[in-house]
């Protein structure tokens, strides 16, 4: 076997990893989306699957963004109020697996700590864009590597099949795959990522805080 194909075949579905856990309570929401189509019928049941994907993901976005407060408490007003930025893109279909987007949102949310462009695409993003573009024919030997970059700096379960090949591809095609990351994280950029001003008026959900950005009106990072 190649090494395009062991990429191909170890990353074939990024939601369904041997042995990851993606979804910790996949019963219940069976159970639920049941219930719902016994209630009122096929078609309400189909909006319903589609409203709790919905709320499961927001619930994974405010993990997220409790877990980068935890790890960046010097800015934790600012990564509050990055909720809006944590969107997946719609376009990348292995961007609603919770390992997948919950690797997003960390990258994006890190960015926002440190004060960084938040628009370029995300690791996890172009694992998923390499992912459909391997499905498509063959990839190269450097578009190779960067998934395998990728794929660790997405912070993805390790793969035996991916150690040593990623060695061997970074050091035969490591300027390669910096242009290949350069252009990939630029093509999936998404323009409208960003912070801008930030309107607080003192509370977070509901409760009364001393936020660095009450009162409204002070710019989230500076220009």
């Amino acid at each position: 076997m190649t090494t395009t194909d062991s990429v191909s075949s170890a990353a074939a579905d990024l939601a369904k990893l041997p042995g990851v856990e993606l979804n910790t309570t996949p019963t219940r929401r069976a159970d639920l989306l049941t219930a719902a189509g016994d209630l009122l019928g096929d078609d309400f049941a189909g909006i319903f699957a589609v409203m709790t994907s919905v709320f499961e993901r927001m619930e994974w976005a405010e993990q997220e963004i409790e877990a980068a407060q935890a790890r960046h408490p010097q800015h934790a007003d600012r990564i509050w109020h990055s909720f809006s930025l944590l969107l997946p893109n719609p376009d990348l279909e292995r961007m609603e697996s919770e390992m997948v987007y919950r690797s997003h949102c960390r990258e994006i949310l890190d960015r926002v700590a440190a004060g960084g462009d938040t628009r370029p695409g995300t690791a996890a993003e172009v694992c998923c864009a390499m992912l459909a573009t391997s499905l498509l024919s063959p990839l190269t030997s450097a578009a190779t590597g960067l998934y395998m970059r990728m794929w660790h700096a997405a912070g993805f379960p390790d793969l035996d099949e991916f150690t040593e090949a990623s060695r061997h591809h970074e050091a035969l095609k490591h300027s390669l795959i910096d242009d290949h990351e350069r252009f990939a994280r630029r093509k999936l950029s998404a323009t409208d990522r960003r912070l801008g001003r930030i309107d607080c008026f003192g509370r977070h959900h509901g409760e009364e805080v001393h936020c660095a950005y009450a009162p409204v009106g002070h710019l989230a990072i500076e220009e």
